[in-house]
């Protein structure tokens, strides 16, 4: 086990080296006069500063998310607070995406249980309580409610889930989007990187990413695709 997967690592790996390479360059640039005016930069010693602080707190920052050091040693049970976090809101995010997955699973192990013994469930409750002697029409009403159990199954279970999981049940009961909002290059990494994860997915147990600028086109491209 690694603690973290190789597209996530190139795509942090990308982002210092670019940052280190913009770095020298600017370095570069304000070294010399020349190169001043010839770039037209208006690069200060305060800019470059602050490349070197994202630099070096980049690789702090990456050690606290996965919890291990640069020489692959785990850190300290209270240098782990942010890995522990994101973990656990990772396995909150989870039970929204397996819920469909959840309750097709329960489905179907509710039809075969109920078509191979010939007991539904509401059929199965009124023989249990002696409806041998009821009137005809009784027993089709039992029947009109097990057939509306087996349309509505799937939404049942997923209440179920919820109830179980403690889970809000005024979600609504869709596939799950996630939107990242954030500067292109970021949100177009972080699209891939989540597209690719789920692309070895069941259909069932996927969910479909979608990414934009918010200083730019985020609202007017995926507003709309709320369903």
């Amino acid at each position: 086990m690694r603690p973290a997967e190789p597209c996530s690592v190139s795509v942090a790996a990308t982002h210092q080296l670019l940052t280190q390479i913009l770095e020298l360059t600017c370095f570069t640039v304000i070294s010399s006069l020349k190169f001043r005016i010839a770039s037209g930069a208006v690069i200060t010693r305060k800019d470059l500063g602050i490349l070197e602080r994202c630099n070096i707190d980049n690789i702090s920052a990456l050690q606290e998310i996965v919890s291990v050091d640069v020489l692959g040693k785990p850190l300290d049970k209270a240098d782990r607070r942010i890995s522990r976090d994101l973990r656990n809101a990772g396995g909150l995010w989870s039970k929204h995406v397996l819920e469909n997955a959840k309750a097709y699973i329960m489905s179907v192990v509710y039809i075969i249980v109920t078509v191979t013994s010939g007991f539904p469930l509401v059929s199965a409750l009124a023989i249990l309580a002696g409806a041998d002697g009821l009137k005809e029409w009784v027993f089709y009403l039992i029947r009109f409610l097990d057939s509306h159990i087996y349309i509505f199954l799937p939404q049942i279970n997923i209440v179920i889930i919820w109830l179980i999981e403690g889970q809000n049940l005024l979600h609504r009961m869709v596939d799950r989007t996630v939107v990242i909002g954030d500067c292109p290059w970021i949100s177009q990494c972080a699209e891939a990187f989540l597209g690719k994860i789920f692309a070895c997915s069941y259909s069932i147990a996927g969910l479909n990413v979608l990414s934009g600028n918010p200083a730019d086109h985020l609202v007017h491209r995926h507003t709309h695709r709320v369903v």
